[in-house]
């Protein structure tokens, strides 16, 4: 997850994260699309995202057992990859169960995190979408087309 932050001596930059994030429980039709995760206020990139909302995340097969599989590189393109850009906004209270077996059920240790940490739950909003699955360049989604798509 990338953000702009908002920290001393980087304000105004890039800052990239990593963060476990899950759209759904495991199974055929578990996943949403919707990207939810689990925050603390006393993370840097959510101190970022306190002051500017907007942020960028890229989601790749890289993270599977496919391209070490077929011998692909991360930069390959047919490793593919997928980025969104948006802004996270914390889910509501109808929206919170959800997130929560989106993430406990794919992050079983997120549910022993420390309760004092304040953690809450969150999604990405996503308004552009662009995938690099083969060579020639990125193409473009849009969030209709993405949440359209049945697994």
């Amino acid at each position: 997850l990338a953000t702009l932050s908002a920290q001393e001596g980087l304000r105004g930059r890039p800052f990239a994260n990593i963060f476990s994030l899950s759209d759904g429980p495991p199974g055929p039709f578990g996943g949403s699309g919707v990207p939810y995760l689990y925050l603390t206020d006393m993370e840097i990139s959510v101190q970022d995202l306190e002051i500017n909302s907007n942020a960028s995340l890229t989601v790749s097969l890289a993270q599977t057992p496919y391209c070490k599989k077929h011998r692909y590189d991360p930069q390959n393109p047919l490793c593919a990859h997928i980025i969104f850009c948006g802004s996270i906004v914390k889910v509501n209270d109808s929206e919170a169960g959800l997130a929560k077996k989106a993430l406990f059920s794919r992050h079983p240790e997120m549910e022993s995190w420390p309760k004092d940490h304040n953690w809450f739950f969150a999604k990405f909003n996503i308004t552009n979408i662009w995938v690099l699955d083969y060579f020639g360049g990125l193409k473009i989604v849009t969030p209709e087309e993405y949440y359209s798509v049945k697994p």
